[in-house]
C-alpha cells in the first residue's frame, strides 16, 4: 500500500559526494529504506569489500549494522538518521524485516513474503553484527591484522578475547580490548586505541550510544575499518547464549532473545511499529 506516493525503498543505485556517504562503486545493488542508505548484495558481497578494505590498509572505514529498530529510531531521532546518512561508509542489512520490507514495496505478497522468510530463503540478503565479527575475525587472523575490542560491560570485552584467539588461532600481539566508559575515560581509551593501532576497531557500547561515540571520535583515531555490534561481546563471551542456527535462519533471533530476557520487550516494540510502518505506506 502506498500513501500520498511516499516509497519505503528507493533504489537499486544512487550516489552522493557528502562525507562518509555510500556511493555506486561498491559494486552491489544501494539504495534507501526511508531515506537510510543500505547495501543490499548480500553478505558475500559485503565480505568481498571489506576484505579488500582491509588488504588496502584503508582508514576509518566505518560499517554500520542496520536492522528495523535502527530504522525506527531514526525515525524518531533526526541526529542518528544524519549518521546513517551522511557519516558511515557502508550500511549493510541487519535484519529480516528489512529485506521483507524492500521485497513488499517491489510489489511481492506481504505474507507470502514472510512465509519465504521463515523457510529461510533469503537469510544469504542478511550480514548481522554478530556473524560478520566472526567474519572479520578470521579476515584478520588470515592477513595478520589487528584488533581491538571496545565495550562491552565488565570483562566481557576481555572474554570476547579470548574466545576469538581460540576459536580463529589470532596471536596475543594481534587482539587488545577495553571495557570503555564509565569505568575507562574517553580520553585514555582513545590513546589506548590508538597505541595499538587496530585494523579492525568493533565498539560494543549498543545501538545509537555506539553510533554517537564513533561520530565523536572517528577523526581523533588511527583506525581501520569501525563497526559497531551491539551486544555481540555478550554472546562471544559466554554471558548469554545465541539462538539456535535454525532460528537465526529463519530471521528470528529477535523473539529467541525476548524469550531469554523478557525485560527487553519495549525495545522489541519496534518491530511491530516497523511492520506496521511499512504496510500503511
Amino acid at each position: 500500500m502506498k500513501k500520498n506516493g511516499s516509497k519505503i525503498w528507493v533504489g537499486d543505485g544512487f550516489g552522493g559526494e557528502k562525507e562518509g556517504e555510500m556511493t555506486d562503486d561498491l559494486g552491489g545493488n544501494i539504495g534507501k529504506m526511508f531515506d537510510i542508505p543500505l547495501f543490499s548484495s548480500g553478505i558475500d558481497r559485503v565480505l568481498n569489500i571489506i576484505g579488500e578494505k582491509l588488504t588496502s590498509g584503508t582508514k576509518k572505514y566505518w560499517i554500520a549494522t542496520v536492522n528495523p529498530e535502527f530504522v525506527m529510531e531514526a525515525e524518531k531521532d533526526k541526529n542518528f538518521k544524519g549518521i546513517l546518512q551522511n557519516k558511515t561508509s557502508l550500511n549493510v542489512v541487519d535484519g529480516i524485516g528489512l529485506v521483507w520490507a524492500r521485497e513488499v514495496e517491489r510489489g511481492n505478497n506481504w505474507f507470502k513474503m514472510g512465509m519465504e522468510i521463515l523457510r529461510g530463503k533469503h537469510k544469504n540478503q542478511i550480514a548481522s553484527g554478530a556473524d560478520l565479527m566472526l567474519d572479520l575475525a578470521k579476515m584478520a587472523q588470515e592477513k595478520g591484522k589487528k584488533i581491538f575490542l571496545l565495550g562491552g560491560f565488565g570483562n566481557r570485552a576481555e572474554k570476547t578475547a579470548d574466545f576469538l584467539r581460540g576459536k580463529f588461532g589470532l596471536e596475543a600481539r594481534q587482539i587488545a580490548w577495553s571495557e570503555g566508559e564509565p569505568n575507562v575515560g574517553n580520553e585514555e581509551v582513545v590513546k589506548t586505541i590508538n597505541k595499538f593501532r587496530p585494523d579492525i576497531l568493533f565498539v560494543a557500547y549498543g545501538m545509537k550510544k555506539q553510533e554517537f561515540w564513533i561520530r565523536d571520535n572517528l577523526k581523533k583515531l588511527d583506525v581501520g575499518l569501525v563497526m559497531g555490534v551491539g551486544r555481540s561481546f555478550d554472546y562471544y563471551s559466554g554471558k548469554l547464549k545465541r539462538a539456535p542456527e535454525w532460528i537465526r535462519k529463519m530471521g528470528m533471533e529477535w523473539l529467541y532473545s525476548l524469550i531469554k530476557e523478557p525485560k527487553r520487550w519495549r525495545r522489541q516494540l519496534a518491530l511491530p511499529k516497523f511492520v506496521w510502518k511499512v504496510l500503511v505506506k
